[in-house]
């Protein structure tokens, strides 16, 4: 059997170190501490010295680790769910022995009212990381963790803020103050704009473009009547826009003409260049104004954070546009960071997004490259330049993403209007080498259509990238089962041509309120799938995020610690039981998930063995006090006759 000195105990110094705090282990140096636990030991007695496995702060939080090998020895809770820390459950049970350190700590120190206690079980194939949060009146329960990231330095206020008090994670905080904002821009666009829902979003384009403009101001927008002139406000921000595009030239002449085309209506909308008594302007001097104050500096800040997309999904949500039958679907924020780290985006890629929506996949990427060039002018500058490229068929959308890229200083946006389908892949072809790409959803319905599945994308994306390019795309799990027999062919020709690498099922809740169980996938681009190569399938359901009443998706506390594990799993540096990944050989004919590959290799704790006997008592009562017994007689018969 093995010690737990070499086993758990070295899981818990590896996860410590990985987060580079100092720790003790066996007891404290710290004299409050160190008196505290005098009197603390797990013993029926508690006559000795307390010895906590591990106790090490992260900035001010203390926190106080037991650990057991068994899998079956986390917890122990009492009838009322209540965690005992009664003799012999303090010595036998990880969470119970840190809870009853902590409770020592708490009670004999003056210092020190708030502790993280921590049991860890297991090994590093299997285990569990369970944490609570403990005062002199509360043992608050914590989500399991999948390692010590969250307590690192860097993330534990956030896991403080979030896991124990209960505030709303920072990114959702942004998010939720930009959708306010374009709730209220939603209600002043309809009220005093009475726009329809697909130009909503083009004026709020037009007035940020006509902001860039140096020769623009809103004071200029002073709503001339359209009867005594024919310069509108409109007209004032069209010409701002115009003048912009044309000056800086970071738009090819054909496309800003398409984007002016956009444009065109806005000079002459009555109500939109008309003075309204309420305002005391027009209704577009009062966009403009707000965009100005609320919004510019937020695009400009948040570079991973696409605004402008996120207007446009409260856009749709509120205006009843049917942006779904189009096959869009905004992917969340967390995703499109995900993937650029999945498939490490660095600053020498050449990155295309082949179905780019509102951009928000080129904001990511560019914000990660951005990131690597450590203030590098000339690095900055090839980067917006020459290193981002997008492709969207939907004008909306196209216009949305064009003005997302020249807000964030895009130097030459290197986005076309076009379908990926059918567009001339020679443009890109020896040049990109990674892809990331949400494509439409659910635009096969049927044989005439079948070449708009999700798979007839990723395919036709693959042929337009270097050898050895990587691919990343999210997309419903049914796109890996292979929908119909023309999905399933291109499963076959797609690893004659090219590698599949791994495949994450993410959690149900991912786009909420839309009803798709997504997962992402990665590919290697023309290389064919070696017959003995090993895909890693993993199950990512237990993300740290999840659905809260009245707010919808939004992270726990821990889900910058699961990103992590993660990663570190799919890059070979840490490992995990099959529960969460299984590494397997393949073929065109499997359903690509973890779900179809995964078996369950854990041991059952003696508890589970125990409860399974009973079950099988209970039921094998059940059937003979109902007059089939017969149905034992018959297994034990059989199993007579095999063995004889």
């Amino acid at each position: 059997m093995l010690n737990e000195k070499t086993s758990t105990d070295q899981l818990v110094r590896k996860f410590l170190t990985d987060i580079d705090v100092k720790f003790e282990e066996q007891g404290s140096s710290n004299i409050e501490i160190k008196a505290a636990l005098k009197n603390a030991s797990k013993s029926e007695a508690q006559t000795g010295v307390g010895k906590p496995e591990f106790i090490f702060f992260s900035n001010n939080h203390l926190i106080v680790v037991e650990d057991k090998m068994a899998l079956d020895k986390l917890i122990y809770s009492n009838t009322d769910n209540g965690i005992d820390v009664t003799f012999p459950f303090r010595r036998d049970f990880a969470v119970n022995g840190a809870i009853h350190y902590s409770k020592h700590i708490i009670k004999k120190t003056k210092s020190y009212k708030e502790i993280i206690a921590v049991g860890v079980v297991g090994d590093g194939t299997h285990y569990q990381i369970k944490p609570y949060f403990v005062t002199e009146n509360e043992i608050k329960e914590l989500p399991e963790l999948k390692s010590f990231e969250d307590f690192s330095p860097e993330n534990i206020e956030e896991f403080y803020q979030v896991a124990i008090l209960g505030n709303l994670p920072k990114e959702e905080r942004e998010l939720r103050e930009v959708n306010k904002i374009a709730a209220d821009m939603h209600e002043d666009l309809r009220n005093y704009g009475q726009l329809e829902g697909e130009k909503k979003a083009t004026v709020v384009s037009a007035i940020l473009l006509a902001l860039e403009e140096p020769s623009f101001g809103i004071s200029d927008l002073k709503g001339e009547a359209l009867e005594k002139t024919n310069v509108t406000d409109g007209k004032k921000i069209f010409d701002a826009v115009k003048t912009y595009l044309e000056d800086t030239e970071i738009v090819p002449y054909a496309k800003a003409g398409e984007l002016l085309d956009q444009f065109t209506f806005i000079k002459r909308d009555v109500t939109l260049n008309t003075h309204n008594s309420k305002l005391n302007m027009t209704p577009l001097k009062f966009f403009a104004t707000t965009l100005e104050s609320e919004i510019m500096d937020k695009i400009k800040n948040n570079t991973d954070f696409d605004i402008l997309g996120n207007f446009y999904g409260e856009f749709v949500k509120y205006g009843g546009s049917d942006g779904n039958s189009l096959g869009i679907v905004l992917t969340p924020r967390h995703i499109t960071t995900l993937m650029t780290d999945l498939i490490q985006i660095n600053k020498s890629d050449f990155l295309l997004d082949p179905a780019c929506g509102t951009g928000s996949f080129l904001i990511s990427a560019m914000n990660r490259m951005l990131s690597q060039a450590n203030g590098n002018i000339e690095e900055i500058k090839d980067i917006k330049q020459n290193r981002l490229f997008g492709i969207e068929i939907q004008q909306k959308l196209f216009t949305i993403a064009t003005t997302n890229m020249i807000l964030r200083g895009d130097g030459k946006s290197n986005l076309v209007r076009d379908n990926s389908l059918t567009i001339n892949k020679a443009n890109y072809q020896g040049k990109i080498n990674k892809i990331l790409i949400n494509p439409p959803y659910s635009q096969a319905k049927n044989d005439e259509t079948s070449h708009l599945s999700e798979l007839s994308f990723i395919q036709h994306s693959l042929g337009m990238m270097v050898q050895g390019g990587k691919l990343c795309a999210i997309v419903p799990q049914s796109t890996m089962v292979g929908k119909n027999r023309h999905d399933k062919a291109r499963k076959q020709q797609i690893l004659s041509q090219h590698t599949l690498e791994f495949v994450i099922s993410l959690n149900k809740d991912t786009f909420y309120g839309v009803g798709v169980n997504p997962c992402i996938v990665v590919f290697t681009a023309n290389s064919p799938h070696p017959q003995n190569k090993r895909v890693s399938f993993i199950n990512f359901e237990d993300d740290g995020y999840l659905i809260k009443k009245h707010i919808g998706l939004i992270g726990d506390g821990t889900e910058k610690g699961k990103k992590e594990h993660l990663l570190n799993v799919i890059n070979g540096n840490e490992d995990d039981s099959s529960s969460f990944v299984v590494k397997t050989t393949i073929v065109a004919e499997d359903e690509w998930l973890h779900s179809f590959y995964y078996f369950n290799d854990e041991i059952p704790s003696e508890t589970e063995f125990e409860e399974t006997i009973a079950d099988y008592l209970t039921f094998k009562f059940n059937m003979i006090s109902h007059g089939k017994g017969y149905l034992f007689n018959e297994i034990q018969g059989d199993v007579d006759e095999s063995e004889s």
